[in-house]
This record gives C-alpha cells, structure tokens and sequence, in this order.
C-alpha cells in the first residue's frame, strides 16, 4: 500500500513562526562562535560627537564604502539622534524598522541623491543613535520625535518613505500634520489596528513574549535571523557586519524587543492613525511591497491602495519583508519614474 502524503498549508505569519523556531538552533550555535568576534569589534568603536552636524569617527565594524556618508547629529528630548544628509533638491526623509537602521537605505540613497535631498535617521537606540537614559520605543513617542527632528531640522514638502513599523510612526504624522508633506513612499507595514489579522496579533506577541526577549537580547537573534535567513543570500560579509555590528550590546537590542511589545501596547494610537488617513485620500503615494512577505500575502498592498486611491504600485517580484535589499535598484527607478509622473508635475 503506497504511502500517503499529508499536505499541512500555514498562513503567512505561522509559517514565519515556524522559520524562525528552525532557525533558532543554527543561530544559537552561530551566536556561541561569533559573539566574541562582534564585541571585539564593536570595543573598537571610536567615539561619536555628542551633537551637532559633525562627520563622526566611523566603528571598526562599519564599511565606509558600503556606508560612504556624512554622520550627523542632533540631541532631540534628551536622544542623542544620528542621520545622514545626502545631496540637495525635494526632501526625502526614510524611516526604518527592526532589526534596522539607516543603513537598510544605503543603496536607495545613492541611487537619489543627485536628484533629492535624502536624510535617513536612526531611532535611539537603532544604528548609531543613542537613546536617553528613560526612553522606551514607543509608535506615538517615535512620531513626535519625528515631528521633532523635522522642525528643528527646518524641513517642509517633505516625501516619506517607511517600512515595517515605521509606517504607523511616520504615517501617524502624515495623519496629524499633513501640511509637513509632499507625499509618500509605503513598504511593508500597515497603519491600521490589527485585531482584523489575528495571526499577526499572536505572531508580534510570541516575539514580544519574555522568553524571546531573551532570544533577542541576548543572543542577537532577530539580527542573525535576518541576516542570514531573510537578506543572508543577497549580503555581502560587510553588509552583514553593517547590521550585526549595530546590535553588538544587549542594550542596542533591547530596543528591538521593546519595538514588539510597542505595537500591542497602543491600540488606540493605530485607530486614530487609521481615521486621520482616510480623511487624506488624495493624498499621493507610492507602494513598494516584496510579494514574498507575509504582509503582502495579508492583503496589506491592497488595503493601503484601497486607502489612497491616488497611488502607484511598484511590486518586487520575490522580493520578502526587506525590499529594499532585494532590488534597491528598481525601487530608485520606481520612485523616479513616480517622481516624474505623478508629483512633479
């Protein structure tokens, strides 16, 4: 009697799970032989300029020719925040998630800034930014020093771009002070509660749960789970270390697990980021989505093109959470093409 095969279909997110519990014991093993090298790398990092808009001593780990920009910058509420200001023309402004940082943008970035003026900052306690001594991540906390960093930075039109949590912090604020904007570029997030994706809700709650707290915080595992599962195949040894570098110290990845347990604490703040929005529908953006993402087999593209009827899409074919690893290049012809098309017009 021939044997049967038993076919067991997952959605997106527990698929995720599952990913991420079989990636643990390789990472465990990978974090045991490699967690020596990182600190002493990251104990050669030279000292970084208190504030101002100072080309700061780069850390032994980060390429400078991978990352070939000027570091600035700026105390806000206490954080000691680092950005990149590159080239001159319409502002963009790009905001990244976890396990990020500027860096995600690097390529994005060079491929703009003979036509933009592109700035990419760190959230305290991401990159090179350093967090006050009481900050705690939070969506609506973030948003303000948002709002924060624009002001003082003299910024107006500006065109955002946000990916993964970052799109209810910056959208937030497009929401409450749409006058500040041009427009926006969305990749991979959502801007709306989540009670309607309860797989997402137990998916955030699991990695925001204690025992993978420790996971992050001590072993680096979100840092190593990208960039050997989600980027791994696309990065090169420099552009991992960009990332792994950036999450050296338990303190650098506490703020990562703090992230998950943000998106759950706030309910009230997605709500109102969603109301506020849908009273923008002419509001012009521009969709990146890699179709290999759970958020993207959600169904979250089409929400968001249902939301702004004055949209574009620009869909990376293969292309997972990160986008903007997988084809910097075809999203810098994206946003151009869109630029050209829709905004300068």
């Amino acid at each position: 009697m021939a044997a049967s095969t038993i076919q067991i279909r997952l959605n997106p997110f527990t698929a995720m799970c599952h990913k991420c519990c079989v990636s643990f014991v390789f990472i465990y093993r990978q974090s045991i032989i490699t967690k020596g090298t990182i600190m002493a790398t990251a104990e050669q990092t030279q000292s970084i300029p208190q504030a101002g808009t100072l080309m700061a001593q780069r850390p032994a780990w980060l390429d400078t020719e991978v990352y070939p920009f000027a570091s600035h910058f700026i105390s806000i509420e206490g954080n000691r925040i680092h950005y990149i200001d590159e080239g001159s023309g319409p502002v963009m402004i790009f905001l990244h998630g976890a396990p990020a940082w500027s860096f995600l943008y690097r390529d994005i970035i060079k491929g703009l800034r003979g036509r933009f003026r592109c700035i990419a900052l760190d959230w305290p306690g991401f990159g090179l930014s350093e967090p006050a001594a009481d900050y705690e991540f939070s969506l609506m906390g973030n948003s303000r020093l948002l709002e924060r960093f624009i002001y003082k930075l003299g910024l107006a039109n500006v065109t955002l771009m946000v990916h993964d949590s970052a799109g209810s912090i910056g959208l937030g604020l497009v929401g409450r002070q749409p006058e500040l904007f041009r427009a926006a570029i969305v990749s991979n997030c959502f801007a709306w509660p989540l009670d309607d994706y309860p797989s997402v809700k137990r998916f955030i709650k699991v990695v925001a749960s204690p025992i993978f707290g420790f996971l992050i915080t001590r072993l680096n595992f979100l840092t190593r789970y990208f960039v050997r599962g989600v980027a791994g195949g696309r990065l090169s040894k420099s552009e991992r270390q960009g990332y792994l570098g950036a999450t050296a110290t338990v303190a650098q990845r506490r703020q990562h697990h703090q992230l998950f347990k943000a998106l759950l604490s706030n309910p009230d703040y997605l709500m109102d980021v969603e109301r506020r929005l849908q009273l923008l529908r002419d509001f012009p953006i521009l969709l990146t989505f890699g179709n290999d993402d759970a958020a993207y087999k959600a169904g979250w593209m089409q929400r968001f093109e249902h939301m702004f009827p004055n949209h574009r899409t620009f869909v990376v074919e293969g292309g997972d959470h990160f986008p903007q690893e997988d084809d910097p290049q075809g999203i810098v012809n994206a946003i151009i093409n869109w630029w050209d098309t829709d905004i300068a017009k």
